[in-house]
Parts: structure tokens; sequence; C-alpha cells
């Protein structure tokens, strides 16, 4: 039989996996508190406000997940259903989790993980004249406050809003505070202080680590008639004691959707192996001269990096590729109009480092601006290559690849 909802009940999460409504009753002896168990209507639930009991883990949410069919596949795109079995796997022993090789000893362990809500507000320009105008004693339309409660109008009669710009809770790691003032991977911090890590690679070490709700941070964004003229304020959303309020479904899409973030937990090891060959490479002496400012040159992987004296010097030979002068002369495009091209995916343009023999050098290939040129795939190609090649890697396999024209001619891409 389905709890009727009342408008301002809670919802605790047990640390056995269980949901507790928590409510008051009239009783012969007066009104009393009762608790009940909704686990198993708990997807009618996802909208209400929900507390964490003391001692609530990472795998509580799982087992509540498992308790409820239904629940469970509403997040099955964030492969709840693999986590909830490999957090299985690993309470039972069937798993182990990998050793930590890239732990820093001198670093605090993680001991809790923590909610924490991001919020971006973006105020108008005219609902800050408004409050200037309202405070300005001076001013005929002073009133000395301001009634942001109804509906406000600019000049041209459009509604002025406050709007939420984006609003997420994320997922980290935090350790025990630290005993003495420490300098860690070159930031200082204070005794007291506790870090925050992400955790998105470390789902078998969370399992068993208390989960908490975190003090949140609110950023107002001020925007003036120029992009420079931007003022970002950044305010606390409650404290550690009193928390920003979160509903059941934020806290299981920001679980599932942070350890998800790369898949499930194999395509997740293979992306962590992945991001760990690169730091390997990166840290690689052999590779210093190829990083600038902490960046590594873009190249493609299968080619050495000599090669980059190739593309640069192949990227002189005007016929084939075009520099902007050219190609803003072949198309008449302004500048913002080039800029916006390229921006939205339609044009392709290349660049070469500077070399021991050749300054950087930007060129675009000619063959797109040819007639009959196909933009839609050109678009389409491009996001397909750039998501594992460089623009040169992109560019090469553009040009391998043929297609038609409407006048059945063969274009490349």
């Amino acid at each position: 039989m389905a709890i009727p909802m009342s408008a301002y009940s809670e919802i605790e999460l047990t640390p056995e996996g269980r949901l507790l409504f928590r409510r008051q009753h009239e009783t012969p002896e007066g009104l009393r508190e009762r608790l009940d168990d909704i686990t198993a209507e708990a997807q009618h639930w996802l909208n209400r406000i929900v507390a964490i009991q003391p001692g609530v883990r990472l795998s509580a949410v799982f087992d509540l997940l498992k308790a409820n069919a239904t629940l469970m596949d509403l997040y099955k795109h964030n492969w709840a259903h693999e986590y909830a079995a490999r957090c299985d796997a690993l309470r039972a022993g069937d798993l182990v989790p990998d050793p930590r090789e890239d732990t820093d000893p001198s670093e605090p362990a993680v001991e809790s993980l923590v909610l924490s809500l991001s919020q971006e507000l973006r105020i108008p320009n005219e609902l800050l004249r408004r409050i200037a105008a309202a405070q300005d004693p001076h001013s005929p339309t002073s009133t000395r406050y301001l009634n942001l409660v109804e509906d406000t109008t600019d000049q041209a009669g459009r509604p002025v809003t406050i709007k939420d710009a984006s609003r997420y809770w994320h997922l980290s790691g935090r350790s025990a505070p630290l005993a003495q003032d420490t300098d860690l991977s070159g930031v200082h911090y204070t005794a007291g202080s506790q870090i925050d890590y992400s955790v998105s690679f470390d789902f078998d070490r969370c399992i068993d680590l208390p989960l908490s709700i975190g003090a949140g941070i609110m950023s107002l964004t001020i925007s003036g008639k120029r992009c420079q003229d931007r003022l970002m304020v950044s305010v606390p959303l409650g404290t550690a004691q009193g928390p920003p309020s979160i509903t059941l479904h934020e806290l299981i899409g920001a679980i599932t959707s942070d350890f998800s973030f790369y898949g499930d937990p194999e395509q997740t090891q293979a992306e962590k192996e992945t991001l760990k060959q690169s730091i390997q490479e990166l840290d690689d002496d052999r590779h210093a001269e190829d990083l600038l400012f902490g960046m590594a040159h873009l190249f493609c992987p299968d080619e050495e990096l000599g090669d980059l004296e190739t593309h640069a010097l192949e990227l002189e030979d005007d016929e084939r590729y075009w520099d902007r002068a050219k190609v803003l002369e072949h198309t008449g495009w302004t500048e913002a109009e080039l800029e916006t091209q390229r921006d939205r995916g339609y044009l392709l343009e290349l660049s070469a480092f500077a070399t021991r023999t050749t300054p950087r050098r930007t060129a675009y290939p000619a063959e797109q601006f040819v007639s009959g040129f196909d933009a839609a795939l050109m678009r389409f190609l491009s996001w397909i290559a750039s998501m594992s090649c460089s623009d040169w890697a992109t560019h090469s396999f553009l040009s391998e690849w043929t297609t038609a024209n409407p006048q059945g001619d063969p274009i490349n891409g």
C-alpha cells in the first residue's frame, strides 16, 4: 500500500541501504513520530529531500538500488547495474582492488566521501540597474528597498529573471585534517585543512568510505556590455553542519554519474591505464623538449615527433594550404565570420608548432573551399577524427575519406 506523501516530509537513507519516511501521527497518547520503510517505493520519492543517517557508507546507495529494481533501471545509463555488481564482488572477496601505484606517500589518505553543490547564477544587467537605483537617495525612483518577488520587466517589456546557469552535485574524496602546515604539489595547506581528491577512478576503494553532504559554492556572475566586463563572486552555500538540501535523485545521480564518467568498470579501468601511460610519457625526460608551459605538443600517436618538422614544412605549400589572408580573400568573409565557421566545426584549421627551422604556422587545407564541398559531412568526420587524434591526424583522415557530390563527382572529406 502506498504511503501518502506530506509536503513537509523528510526521507532518510540508513546505513543498511533502506529508505525511511519520518512522519508524525496522532495516537491516544498524543502526537508520536513514526518511521515507515519506503524502500520498495523509492522511485516515487526521487524529488524529495533526503537526509543521510550517521554511519552511511557509499555501499548503502548501491544496496538501495539493488533493493528496488525499478529504481536501479532508472540509472542504467550510468551503468548502475554494473557498479552494483562490482560492489557485491568486492565485498564478497571475489575481486581485489588494484594497488595504488600512483599514491604519493606524503599525501594524506582519503577518509570520507563528500557530496558538494556547485551553483552558478547570472544576474541580468537590468536587475542590477534597478538595485542600484533603489539604493540611490538622489534617484526619483529610490525606494530604499527592491521587491524581487513580483515579476519584473525591462524597458522592452521582457521579463527580468535571475538565471540558474548551472547547478550540479559532485563527489569528492576528503582527507583527514592536516596536523600541521604542509606543502604538497606546490600548494601550501595550513594546519586543519582538508584536501579534496577526485575519486572517479577509485570506486573499489570508496565503497566502504563514509558518505556525507558538505557545504557548497554559489557563483554570482555579473556581466557588462563587453565580454571583459565580467565579475564573478563566489559565496558559500551552507556549512558542514548545515549543508544545502539534496534530493534523492540528485544523490543517486551524482554518485552514479561520477563513477561512470568513463563508462562501466572495465572501460573506466582501461581509461585509467591510458591516463597513467600519458602521465608517464609526460614525466619522461626524453619528451622534455616537447613540453610547452606544462602542456604537451599535440601529435599523432602513431608517428615520430620528428615528423612535426615535415608537417610544418608541408604547410608552407601555398597551393594546398592557405593562410588566413588568402581564405578571407577567397571567401569574402570577415575575421569574425571565419572564427564562427571554425568554431562551429565547418572549417578545418591546422596548426604547426614552431620548430628549429620554421615558425609557428596556422593554415587551412584549400580542398575544403572547392565547389560542392559537403560542410555537414566535414563537421561529422572532423568530430569523429578529433575524438582521438591531433589536428594533423584529423586532416590526414579527412583527406583519405572520399564521397560523391550531387553531380556524382568524387570529393574527399
